[in-house]
């Protein structure tokens, strides 16, 4: 706990006397109270009961001006897939997840964010958490702290009635099943999934009784409860609207789907094709979707936004580079920028345990990762926010070196390093903390 005098908003003559620390437990609901004001929410007893569940008092932060809170912030202990070797299983690293990020506009431009920011990637870096990610309310914001945008993910439309399959996929042995029975099944379900596509997070009990509890509350509006098809090899959870007083389409609200296979996936998309009642399909999917490739009209699959998903932030390089695997051997040589908003939960500035000068050399059989030495030549530089960016493979170095966001030292480094950072399938972050 500490505190800090800085000064107030322009043409204000006083001080503000400002503390950052972490809440006891009996500070959950003046805490939830503060962060609703930032995002115009309402604490009702679902969002106590949700956040309740999910918070780590040890991992969650307040800033407050005498006595008031001002600002929200917290961490969630989670795991997330990097890329693994091909056909088989993909490694998992802790991640430590930032959630709750709030700061009152009575409170902003005071370097409140940048101090709880300090705080939640110091008390990462003590808990040997690799890397840290969060999804982004407004994507300005995020990376002078070092987040990079890892994971994308496109909004699809499908006009059902009119949609076919090239070819038939296999019959799935599916069944609608109710709350209970889905929550004995979907989550060893996802957690093989998991396992197979980069940026994917793990699910902790609280955030699948949430699924499964569906309350109203959060409910888009004018939709139904969510349904649940399941198979061995899968399963769609989605849910429905109907306009049978108006024109408008009923629309189909695909809120997950998940194969073990490519097989079980297109059966899944099937039996959605197969929903009577229903004029179109919308779902946020993986870039890569394959589906298109199956339809008979692959442009009847529109794509109608492409939005970030999972941003990183490395806060330990040999860590997390050598924790991923490669498909190709390699060196490269990488001189990594310090963050622009690099302080402590003090404010003072903070050595960013990211920056510098590392050799990495990659393989299929392993990689390693150490700092370089004074007669190695850099051949990449870059800032931490870019390295996070590339590290699951879903971003490309040119594009940001042609945005001069990367500099290429050595020619020739920034198609090795492409090449190294590469994987397929693209990696896809569907879980939210």
């Amino acid at each position: 706990m500490w505190q800090c005098t800085s000064s107030t908003a322009a043409g204000d003559t006083g001080t503000m006397t400002l503390e950052i620390r972490a809440i006891g437990p009996d500070e959950v609901d003046p805490w939830m109270r503060s962060l609703h004001v930032p995002f115009f929410g309402k604490v009702d007893d679902d969002t106590v009961a949700h956040w309740v569940d999910h918070l780590e008092i040890g991992r969650t932060w307040v800033a407050s001006d005498a006595g008031r809170f001002v600002g929200t912030s917290c961490v969630f202990t989670r795991d997330v897939t990097l890329p693994g070797d091909r056909g088989g299983p993909a490694p998992t690293v802790p991640l430590a997840a930032v959630s709750g990020v709030a700061v009152h506009t009575t409170h902003r431009r005071r370097g409140i964010l940048s101090r709880m920011m300090g705080a939640m990637l110091a008390d990462g870096t003590d808990r040997g958490e690799p890397i840290a990610g969060l999804l982004a309310s407004e994507s300005a914001i995020y990376g002078r702290f070092g987040f990079g945008w890892a994971t994308s993910a496109v909004d699809v439309s499908l006009p059902r009635r009119t949609t076919r399959l090239t070819h038939q996929a296999p019959d799935l042995d599916l069944v609608l099943c109710g709350a209970k029975e889905a929550e004995s099944r979907l989550p060893k379900l996802f957690d093989r999934f998991r396992l197979q596509r980069a940026g994917q997070v793990d699910r902790n009990p609280a955030y699948w009784k949430n699924v499964f509890a569906d309350p109203k509350a959060r409910r888009p509006a004018g939709t139904s409860e969510r349904f649940f098809a399941v198979c061995d090899d899968g399963y769609v959870a989605y849910r429905a609207s109907n306009h049978w007083e108006t024109d408008e389409p009923n629309v189909l609200r695909l809120e997950e789907l998940f194969g073990v296979s490519p097989d079980a996936e297109a059966a899944l998309w099937q039996y959605l094709l197969s929903v009577d009642l229903v004029d179109t399909i919308v779902a946020d999917r993986p870039i890569d979707e394959p589906i298109r490739w199956r339809l008979a009209d692959p442009r009847s699959l529109a794509v109608t936004g492409l939005n970030d998903r999972l941003w990183i932030r490395v806060l330990d390089v040999p860590a997390a580079l050598t924790a991923r695997r490669y498909t190709i051997e390699g060196r490269l040589v990488l001189e990594v920028d310090a963050a622009p908003a690099s302080v402590d939960q003090h404010g003072e500035p903070r050595t960013d345990p990211a920056a510098g000068r590392w050799v990495l050399e990659v393989g299929p059989d392993g990689s390693s990762c150490r700092a370089a030495r004074a007669d190695e030549r850099s051949e990449l530089r870059l800032g931490v926010a870019e390295l996070g960016a590339a590290l699951l493979g879903g971003q490309d170095l040119r594009s940001r070196a042609a945005a001069a966001r990367v500099a290429e030292l050595v020619p020739g480094a920034l198609g090795r390093a492409d090449a190294i950072f590469a994987t397929t399938p693209a990696p896809f972050s569907s879980t939210g903390f």
